[in-house]
């Protein structure tokens, strides 16, 4: 017959059973969130990194407009603090109003005149209007998760080629 210890012995097993998965089960739960976060935060990066691209890009065509026929005149003539943004046509980069969309991403610049003070340093505010110089943005914004995130580029750019 059964003795009394080996029915104890039976429970304490049950038990001793329960306690290993529950905690095996926190265990995973912990390392799933983990794994979770890790792909969160690549998710994250991948994103910031398209947005460094696209904002490079909006720089080098603005360069590379103001370097063709009548490319400075379109850059002078956009309106100070009104977002553009970029066309292909199939052999030349046009300036359009507002941003264009690319993929998730929605890309646009704005220029402004810059000034310069009596030293012909360029200033923040105050000085003459230099017409041969623009403070250009480029900004790319999208939606990432749950929030809305923006990356800018500033850079000045003159009506010269310096190649």
């Amino acid at each position: 017959m059964f003795s009394k210890n080996n029915h104890n012995a039976k429970g304490f097993f049950l038990i001793e059973v329960i306690v290993s998965v529950a905690i095996i089960g926190v265990v995973i739960i912990y390392v799933l969130g983990s794994i979770y976060d890790t792909v969160e935060v690549a998710q994250r990066s991948l994103e910031r990194t398209q947005a460094a691209f696209l904002l490079e890009e909006g720089a080098e065509i603005l360069k590379i407009k103001r370097a063709t026929t009548n490319g400075w005149t379109q850059i002078n003539t956009v309106t100070g603090g009104t977002t553009y943004g970029f066309s292909w046509n199939g052999s030349d980069w046009t300036l359009v109003s507002g941003a264009q969309t690319v993929g998730m991403f929605s890309r646009g610049f704005t220029c402004i005149d810059a000034a310069r003070d009596a030293q012909d340093d360029i200033v923040l505010s105050g000085g003459t209007t230099d017409v041969d110089t623009k403070k250009c943005t480029v900004t790319v914004s999208w939606q990432g998760g749950s929030t809305s995130r923006q990356e800018a580029l500033s850079y000045y750019i003159t009506n010269t080629t310096l190649w």
